[in-house]
């Protein structure tokens, strides 16, 4: 079994959307264009596999059926629904799973340039997946493993977790991005034999997620400008940061840890991803943190995890002690890139699901015509949270103490709940607006009614020889003139009832 001194896992959590005419403002093109139409899951599936995905089945026989077995007997019933797909490929399925297997096996590069020193790491591309949900969201995830004596210092695995998951400027100093290279974006950057990306454009006018991130998404099917028709538009959901999985194995430092883990400056910089100094400078604070993101059920064991709104790390004894026969720990290596592998791609698509929602309800509820729009919107919000959204994914008690805990820290529940909120004022004001339109309308059909009575009234006087026409016609033209008039009113609420009808 060869050493392993450290893995990690870059996700890429974004929405997306067919931009089939291309725009400008995208308030509006969510204004304009129905979500059904503008997720086109199936045209997505075709792409994908034009471009070298591949839709891939679950399916527990093979070379790693030990894992996968643990994997999927871990869950509940209704989460495996959400994470496996033992089917082929369906546009309905609250997600479908792709690989990429051209990059497995080759290296991913990264180098760092911090002040006066330059960093070059290489690490063994594990896989690169594709998850892509109903709710018209999608996480890249880049599986790496550092086998690499060299590079498996402490302060290593904390520069290759911060400037690896960078996807584009953070900001734009004094002298443009040259400031940003050097506090938070990597000198260099390239998968496999992909094109590197160096972080050096001219200009930055709008976001630009680096290109190392669309060559493996496939730049012939997403793309970041507004203005390219035939395409998905995609959006990063979180920040200028990837949400980073990582494990690392550190005897001495798991050791140290083991007692004083809520106070310790290295837990909180690996936990917290920070790559230099420590960004709270007051202990109380930084403990309260600590403490909240530390699960620390195997500390005496020098084992713990910590979860974050953009990480989930676990510090182990290193490879060679987990290998040990009396210990036979090394299983946790190979939780973080299945069973938290999985948590952390619910926790994703919640989240990245809920901030799609809330931009998709500010969008209707500045459309006239909303009702529609709003009803297909809230039936896909429905399947998201019926079938995506959980509490508990878990019979397990340190998988429900974790999940748990990431969904705290993320504030998931509170965002579903004000989302809700958000969903119920809508549609009341929709409701509202509604019940005036159908008085409106009924206002038309008494309308018609009252001037098609008028008429019948005079034909049936007429039909009883009421008027004496023998001595003047005027009676007659009069009849016939009320009759003409009470038929225009009657077409003119005629002509409102059925454009209120088209409305809705």
């Amino acid at each position: 079994m060869s050493t392993l001194y450290s893995s990690h896992i870059f996700m890429f959590p974004f929405r997306f959307d067919w931009n089939e005419k291309g725009f400008k403002n995208k308030f509006k093109f969510y204004q304009e264009n129905d979500i059904k139409n503008r997720l086109q899951i199936d045209l997505l599936d075709k792409k994908l596999k034009k471009g070298e995905w591949q839709y891939e089945k679950f399916a527990i026989p093979g070379k790693d059926e030990k894992l996968l077995y643990n994997e999927y007997a871990y869950f509940y019933d209704y989460a495996r629904d959400a994470m496996y797909n033992l089917d082929e490929f369906d546009e309905n399925s609250i997600s479908n799973f792709y690989r990429k297997k051209s990059y497995e096996g080759k290296t991913f590069s990264l180098e760092i340039k911090k002040e006066n020193e330059v960093y070059k790491y290489k690490l063994v591309i594990d896989g690169v997946m594709l998850r892509v949900f109903h709710t018209g969201v999608a996480i890249l995830s880049i599986e790496l493993l550092n086998k690499e004596e060299s590079q498996s210092d402490f302060e290593d695995i904390q520069r290759i977790n911060d400037y690896a998951r960078r996807l584009y400027p953070q900001y734009l100093g004094k002298d443009g991005i040259k400031n940003t290279k050097n506090s938070f974006l990597p000198n260099l950057v390239k998968i496999g034999d992909d094109e590197a990306e160096n972080f050096e454009k001219e200009s930055y006018d709008e976001i630009h997620i680096g290109k190392h991130i669309l060559q493996v998404l496939g730049k012939d099917i997403f793309c970041l400008d507004k203005n390219k028709n035939g395409m998905f538009y995609i959006q990063p959901s979180l920040d200028d940061r990837m949400f980073v999985i990582s494990w690392y194995g550190n005897d001495c430092l798991s050791k140290q840890l083991s007692t004083q883990y809520c106070k310790d400056n290295d837990w909180y910089r690996y936990v917290f991803i920070d790559n230099g100094d420590i960004t709270v400078k007051n202990d109380a604070m930084k403990e309260r943190l600590l403490c909240e993101a530390t699960y620390a059920r195997w500390s005496d064991y020098g084992t713990l995890f910590g979860v974050t709104r953009y990480s989930f790390v676990l510090l182990t004894s290193s490879f060679e002690t987990l290998s040990k026969p009396y210990i036979n720990a090394v299983f946790l290596t190979e939780h973080i890139k299945t069973m938290y592998f999985q948590f952390a791609i619910l926790l994703l698509a919640n989240r990245t699901s809920i901030l799609r929602f809330s931009d998709e309800v500010a969008a209707i509820a500045s459309n006239k015509n909303k009702l529609t729009k709003l009803e297909n919107l809230y039936d896909r919000y429905l399947t998201f949270y019926n079938r995506l959204y959980f509490k508990e994914v878990t019979h397990q008690d340190q998988g429900i103490e974790l999940y748990d805990k990431a969904l705290k820290q993320m504030k998931i529940p509170e965002h579903i709940e004000k989302l809700d909120g958000k969903f119920t004022k809508l549609f009341d004001y929709a409701n509202l607006k509604q019940s005036n339109k159908e008085s409106d309308a009924m206002n038309s059909l008494n309308l018609i009614v009252s001037a098609l009575g008028v008429t019948g009234l005079f034909i049936s006087i007429y039909s009883m020889g009421a008027f004496d026409f023998e001595n003047s016609l005027k009676p007659f033209w009069w009849a016939v003139g009320s009759s003409v008039l009470a038929g225009a009113i009657a077409l003119f609420g005629m002509y409102l009832y059925l454009k209120h009808a088209k409305e809705q």
